[in-house]
Parts: C-alpha cells; structure tokens; sequence
C-alpha cells in the first residue's frame, strides 16, 4: 500500500471515528469516503451543508451495505449521466419551485430553461460535446456558492472558469481596464456582458444601438460606446468579405475583447506564425 493511499484512509478513518453517527445510514458516503476519498471532497459542497446526500442525485439505497444491492435499479440506482444528460440531471431539482423551496425560496428556478436557449445548450443539444454544461462550470461533488471566494464561479474566479474552454479570450481581456476593474471591483467578469446561463451568440450588434452590452454601464453618447460602434463596423466589413476573410474574422472577434479598434485590426491582420 502506497503512502498517499495510506494517508487517505488514515484521514477516512479519522472522519469516520469523529462523524459515526452521522455516517451511519449513508452508506454511499462510508464507502467513498474510502475508496476514492469522493466523500470528503463533498463535505465542502453547497448540497452537503444542505443535508442533501448522494442517493438525491444518484439513486439507490443508502441504507444497503451490499454495494451491488445498494447500488442496483432495483433500488432506483441511476446510470452515470452523459455530458448531453447533465442539465437536466441537474435541472430535476433546480428547475423544481417546490423542491428549491423546501431549501432557499430566493434561488432563481428558470436556469435550466435559460441554459437550453443559450449558445451553450444548444450547441450541447446539437451533439457539441466540448459544449459547457452545468459541472464545467459549478465543478461536480465540491459545488460552492457563487458568493464563497472558492466557488469556481465567484467573482474571483469566473473569468478563470470560462477560459478553461476560453483562453485567447481571457488573454485579450484580462489586461483591459476592463478586466482590471471587474477584479478591482470584485464584478463577475465574463457573465457582466454574456449573463450566466442565458449566454447568447455573440455578435455585432452586441456592440451597437441601445440594446448593446455596452450601454448598462456607458451612455449612448460616450466615447466608449462610441468605440463599440467603430468596432462592430470592422467587423461587419470582415464578414462582408466572405470566407476569405473568415479567419480574420475570427481573430478579431477574439481581439474584440480588449475593446481597442487597433488591437482588433491588428489582430484581423496578423495570422499566427505557423499561417505565415
């Protein structure tokens, strides 16, 4: 036996001795607790502070010592879900009124269906695997709240988050006084202007009139809004371009997110090294 796997049932075992009572009729929680530490990894999720345990979610029979009773059909154990599946495994609950407000009556309850319109669900829906859904996201056994600094979708956290799938995005965004403000100011920083679970496809007219992005937090008239708009006019010439200015296109759309008219030609202009 290995240290590191000795020192996880040395701290099982602790944990076990300290919360026996607790554990006592939650199997799933004594044995992963054990086998892969799952359990503890838990013990700092949103669900678990709200006396909410594995079988809620999974299924099957907490109270069964027999693992392959336990976690059987017979005892209403459900397959593990697919990526395609995850928002509405998740949406059994959190799209359930009455259920979220047993729990906390001030938790929206329209997430899911906000999600399935999104950009993001919909490309899911499509069969766009790498398509974020809710544990890309919300992480998955240690799930936070957004207002714990630790939550992947904190303030501090969120533009880390989307630049899991987002890099070039948050590369170009990070240095901005934008993104020095959103972090100075402790502002969500990617969901401030593509909201949350409602993320629509991004476009030029994001960028433009009074329905813009822009305009919550800058007036019409302002220089900035008015920098909004010099962008989207690039762009609308890239696209009118066609395919061969689609890469161009896609370069300055990533560039966009510094919101400098230079930064966002430059970037149109130059292909990266290996395109030369």
């Amino acid at each position: 036996m290995n240290v590191m796997k000795t020192q996880k049932l040395l701290v099982a075992l602790i944990f076990l001795l300290g919360c026996g009572t607790c554990l006592a009729k939650d199997t799933c929680f004594s044995c992963h607790l054990v086998m892969e530490g799952m359990s503890l990894k838990f013990t700092n999720d949103i669900h678990y502070s709200r006396e909410i345990s594995c079988v809620t979610c999974h299924g099957g029979d907490a109270n069964e010592t027999n693992q392959n009773i336990s976690m059987n059909a017979s005892r209403g154990f459900k397959v593990r879900v697919t990526r395609q599946g995850v928002p509405q495994f998740c949406g059994n609950c959190h799209a359930d009124t009455n259920f979220m407000g047993t729990y906390d009556n001030t938790l929206p309850t329209d997430q899911l269906s906000l999600y399935t319109n999104s950009v993001h669900g919909k490309l899911l829906a499509a069969g766009r695997r790498r398509s974020a859904e809710c544990v890309d996201c919300h992480s998955v056994h240690d799930i936070r709240p957004p207002d714990e600094a630790e939550s992947t979708v904190s303030p501090q956290h969120i533009s880390e988050t989307c630049a899991k799938c987002h890099a070039a995005t948050l590369e170009a965004f990070a240095p901005t006084p934008h993104g020095k403000k959103f972090v100075d100011e402790k502002q969500p920083g990617c969901t401030v202007c593509h909201s949350a679970h409602a993320t629509a496809p991004a476009t030029d007219a994001m960028l433009t009139g009074s329905t813009s992005t822009c305009i919550p937090c800058h007036k019409p008239d302002s220089k900035e809004a008015g920098v909004g708009t010099q962008i989207a006019a690039y762009l609308a010439t890239l696209e009118a371009a066609g395919p061969d200015k689609k890469d161009a296109l896609t370069r300055a759309r990533v560039a966009v997110h510094s919101m400098n008219l230079d930064a966002v030609k430059h970037a149109a202009e130059t292909p990266p090294p290996d395109d030369k």
